[in-house]
C-alpha cells in the first residue's frame, strides 16, 4: 500500500483527495491544512487518521511515501524542496515554483534523490487529447503548420473579484500566463509533439485597481501588478508557429480551452467546452466530429477512454488518468523498473516556468525571446 499526504485542502486539493480515493493500492493517510476544524470534519469523512497544520511534522514520518502538494504558489518550492530533500516522491500543482531558478534547483534535487515527480497538467488526459497527440505524432495531418487557441475565464471579470494569484508576493511575477497560460502551451507542445522555443507576448493588467474584501464586509482597494490577458505569438522546434490568447475577463467563459492544430493534409481542433469531442477538418471530404471512444480510438489512446462511447468523461476524470500513470509509473520504479508512458515530471514544468519567464521578458522589452534551457 503507498501512503499519501495532501497538503492544502481548498479546491483543487479537495480534487486531489476524492480522485486518490479511485485509486487501487494508494490510502490519504495524512491532510495538512490551516485550520484544523475543517481538516478533522474531513478526516473523519474520509476515514483519514492524522491531520496537522504543520507540515513539517511529516517530513521524517516513515508511514508517508507521497506528497500532493495543493498549497498557493508562494509554499510550492518550500514544500517540494523539503520532502524531496526527506526522499518523498512528490506530485505537485503548477506553477512548480515562482522562479525558474527554483524550478532548476527542484528538478537536481529530484534526481539526486531518486525520487519521482509530476505536476499537474491534466487536460492532456482526456481521451480525446490523447488521440490527437497520437494522430498529429503519426503524422496523420502531414507536416504541422500552425497551433492556435485560447484560454478564457470570467472569473476576475470585476474590480470587487479577489484571489491570492493577484498578489505578487504569494502569486509571482505572472497571474494568468502562470496559472492558465502554463495550460495551454503545456496541452499545445503535447499535443504537437514539439517545444515552444521562442515566443512575442502582449500582456496587459486590465483592472490595476480592485477591492480586496474586508472582514467586516466592506473593502480596501489595491494596486494589482500582475497581469489578466495576454496574447503570445510562438515558434515550435518543429518549424510550426503560433498564437493564443489566455484572459480571466471574458464575460460568459468559465474555462473555456481552445486548441487548433492546422497541418498540410488535414487538422484538428480540440475545446474543453466539448471534452469528448475530436473535430477533424479537411479540404477536400466531409469534416469528422470523433467521439471519445474505447473502441475507435488508438490503440495506444484508447486505455484512457474508461467509458463505452457515448457516455462522456469528465475533469475528475483527467486527473485520475494522470493520477493513474503517476501511481503505476511508482509501483515499477519501486521494483526497478521504468515507466515506458511519460509523465509531465518536474522537468517539464521547470520548462514551463522557462516559457513563462521568456513571454514575461518578451512583453517588457517588445522582441521575440528565444527560451532558454
Amino acid at each position: 500500500m503507498t501512503r499519501i499526504a495532501i497538503i492544502g485542502l481548498g479546491y483543487i486539493g479537495k480534487v486531489h483527495l476524492e480522485t486518490l480515493l479511485r485509486i487501487p493500492g494508494v490510502q490519504v493517510v495524512a491532510l495538512v491544512g490551516r485550520r484544523m476544524g475543517p481538516l478533522e470534519v474531513l478526516a473523519a469523512k474520509y476515514g483519514i487518521p492524522k491531520v496537522t497544520t504543520n507540515y513539517r511534522t511529516l517530513l521524517e514520518d516513515p508511514s508517508i511515501d507521497v506528497i500532493h502538494n495543493c498549497t498557493p504558489n508562494d509554499l510550492h518550492f518550500e514544500v517540494n524542496r523539503a520532502f524531496i530533500q526527506a526522499g518523498k516522491h512528490i506530485f505537485s500543482e503548477k506553477p512548480l515554483a515562482r522562479t525558474s531558478q527554483e524550478t532548476r534547483t527542484l528538478v537536481e534535487l529530484a534526481k539526486g534523490k531518486n525520487v519521482l515527480t509530476a505536476i499537474n497538467f491534466c487536460y492532456r488526459y482526456y481521451p480525446a487529447v490523447q488521440e490527437a497527440a497520437l494522430r498529429i505524432r503519426n503524422k496523420e495531418l502531414g507536416e504541422v503548420y500552425t497551433v492556435m487557441g485560447s484560454y478564457l475565464q470570467d472569473w476576475l471579470l470585476y474590480d470587487t473579484d479577489y484571489d491570492w494569484r493577484l498578489e505578487q508576493s504569494i502569486a509571482g511575477n505572472s497571474n494568468v500566463i502562470a496559472d492558465i497560460g502554463s495550460h495551454w502551451f503545456n496541452l499545445a507542445q503535447f499535443m504537437v509533439g514539439s517545444q515552444i522555443t521562442e515566443v512575442m507576448a502582449d500582456l496587459k493588467t486590465t483592472l490595476p485597481i480592485r477591492k480586496k474584501p474586508e472582514g467586516d464586509g466592506g473593502f480596501t482597494e489595491y494596486p494589482v501588478t500582475v497581469e489578466d490577458y495576454g496574447s503570445v505569438l510562438l515558434h515550435f522546434a518543429n518549424g510550426a508557429c503560433g498564437v493564443f490568447t489566455v484572459s480571466q475577463l471574458a464575460a460568459g467563459k468559465k474555462c473555456a480551452i481552445d486548441v487548433h492544430v492546422y497541418g498540410s493534409q488535414s487538422a484538428l481542433r480540440w475545446n474543453h467546452e466539448r471534452s469528448a469531442e475530436l473535430w477533424i477538418g479537411h479540404r477536400d471530404r466531409a469534416n469528422e466530429v470523433l467521439m471519445e471512444s474505447p473502441q475507435l480510438q488508438h490503440r495506444e489512446s484508447k486505455r484512457y477512454a474508461l467509458l463505452p462511447t457515448g457516455h462522456p468523461m469528465g475533469y475528475h476524470d483527467a486527473v485520475f488518468n494522470l493520477f493513474t500513470d503517476f501511481y503505476n509509473a511508482l509501483a515499477l520504479k519501486k521494483q526497478g523498473k521504468e515507466s515506458s508512458v511519460a509523465l509531465p515530471d518536474f522537468s517539464e514544468g521547470h520548462r514551463e516556468l522557462m516559457i513563462t519567464e521568456a513571454i514575461l521578458q518578451s512583453h517588457r522589452e517588445k522582441r521575440w525571446v528565444q527560451v532558454t534551457e
